[in-house]
């Protein structure tokens, strides 16, 4: 063990930062404080405060996390296949990437939660939301893929359109609109990262929507390929159209997997012309 120098002992009894650390000195006289800003907060956030955050997220979401591998796994496969053609404008390839950015969405979103900030979660999770909503949209409204590819297709209409295929769709997306996307008052509260604890509600709400998030992209993936499955997954297919209709091992899975609320939500006249 290394011996501390005179004016260590001194810094760390004050809890005073080295000199040439100090960004900023303001004084509380109010409340009989010296307040500090470093020139390495950025630094400790990323690489000491961060991890410590993310180890404390861990280990109270493994199994959550697991169970939403093996499913992104799953919509992994349906997208892949298609991705050869990405310098294609054809439906296939515009669809397979735009749900590969939204599997991007669904990682950052969790990383970004797992080092403390459940706010900037809510935002990517929209993003996730807006991005299916438009991928249904492209399957089943004639002339959107044209739209899309000039720029014309507007991503919040998107939503109001695809709710009809997947009601879940337009609560999630108004819910994480208010709470996390347009500016409140609830933006002005004074939150930073901090370790999370088993009675955390924001981890709650992260642990549900995870859950319901890879879900919904497993559905919508599924509902534009589902032409190249033999088997019933989530949809059955009448002509041109499909309707939401799980086979019996897939509806059971559900249930247990987001639980049943989430199932009847999107039972609720869930079709796709």
């Amino acid at each position: 063990m290394t011996r501390k120098s005179r004016g260590r002992l001194e810094r760390d009894r004050q809890k005073m930062p080295r000199r040439d650390n100090i960004a900023t000195v303001t004084v509380d006289r109010e409340n009989q404080k010296i307040v500090y800003t470093t020139n390495d907060m950025l630094v400790n956030q990323l690489y000491r405060d961060g991890p410590r955050v993310a180890k404390s997220f861990d280990r109270r979401t493994k199994e959550v996390v697991e169970e939403c591998s093996a499913v992104l796994g799953q919509v992994s496969g349906l997208i892949l296949q298609h991705l050869r053609q990405a310098e294609k404008d054809n439906f296939e390839a515009t669809v397979a990437g735009l749900l590969y950015s939204a599997t991007n969405s669904y990682v950052a979103s969790i990383q970004v939660a797992r080092h403390g900030y459940p706010r900037q979660y809510g935002a990517l999770a929209r993003m996730l939301i807006e991005t299916i909503s438009m991928v249904i949209v492209l399957a089943i409204r004639p002339g959107a893929l044209v739209d899309f590819h000039a720029g014309k297709l507007d991503s919040n209409k998107c939503v109001g359109w695809s709710k009809a295929v997947l009601p879940p769709l337009g609560h999630f997306w108004g819910m994480l609109s208010r709470e996390f996307v347009h500016i409140s008052r609830n933006h002005a509260t004074f939150e930073g990262p901090v370790a999370f604890t088993e009675t955390d509600e924001a981890l709650d709400f992260i642990k549900t929507s995870m859950k319901g998030n890879i879900w919904l992209l497993f559905i919508v993936a599924d509902l534009v390929f589902h032409d190249e499955r033999k088997t019933i997954r989530f949809w059955r297919r009448e002509g041109q159209a499909a309707h939401f209709d799980p086979s019996p091992e897939i509806l059971e899975w559900s249930a247990r997997f987001v639980g049943e609320g989430f199932v009847k939500q999107a039972e609720e006249g869930a079709s796709a012309p």
